[in-house]
């Protein structure tokens, strides 16, 4: 949320659209309960200096590389956030009752559950949206065209804080850009 005083802090959602093997995109889907999300970019330079004194003098400089980084932890571990954390991808299994299931147990009746092979796709193109809260006078809308998504940390199954998934997604440059931030008025 922005304030009447131009301060902002800082809340929202993040949605991610992934991109089909087709090139078309598929269907956006909210990550959930993000405890943070920020977007940072690398500048390098080339500097030329004079030295036609004792003390060096910078006398030019241009830039010769730009790259974005988004990064995000959420805590909510639906089925699309743990198959983007564990590079994978889902498979619906039917089982009979006598079945013999993943846990060892033997099923007592008929279902499905839902198995994610790991490492099946350790980089999830997409584009992010974050779209902030409306409880202040104004809130940002940043959209990412175009992202290289992948998981930035393991998993811990021991723990006594509640789990979290943290993600980095390289921005990609398209014909567009990198993408667009807006600053709406709430309400708009």
């Amino acid at each position: 949320m922005r304030t009447e005083g131009n301060r902002y802090i800082g809340g929202g959602k993040i949605l991610f659209t992934p991109l089909k093997k087709d090139g078309t995109l598929g269907d956006e889907f909210e990550i959930g309960e993000c405890q943070s999300g920020e977007l940072s970019f690398n500048v390098e330079k080339k500097d030329a200096f004079s030295k036609d004194r004792v003390i060096k003098q910078l006398v030019e400089q241009v830039v010769t590389n730009i790259d974005a980084t988004f990064k995000f932890t959420t805590q909510k571990l639906n089925t699309e956030n743990l198959v983007l954390a564990k590079m994978g991808v889902k498979e619906e299994i039917t089982y009979d009752i006598g079945d013999t299931l993943p846990d060892g147990t033997v099923a007592t009746k008929a279902g499905t559950y839902t198995k994610i092979k790991m490492a099946e796709n350790p980089i999830q193109n997409g584009q992010i949206r974050f779209i902030g809260d409306e409880d202040g006078a104004s809130k940002p809308v940043l959209v990412l065209y175009s992202v290289a998504l992948a998981p930035s940390s393991g998993f811990n199954y021991f723990s006594d804080e509640f789990a979290t998934l943290e993600f980095e997604a390289a921005v990609l440059k398209t014909d567009d850009g990198y993408g667009d931030e807006y600053w709406m008025e709430v309400g708009e």
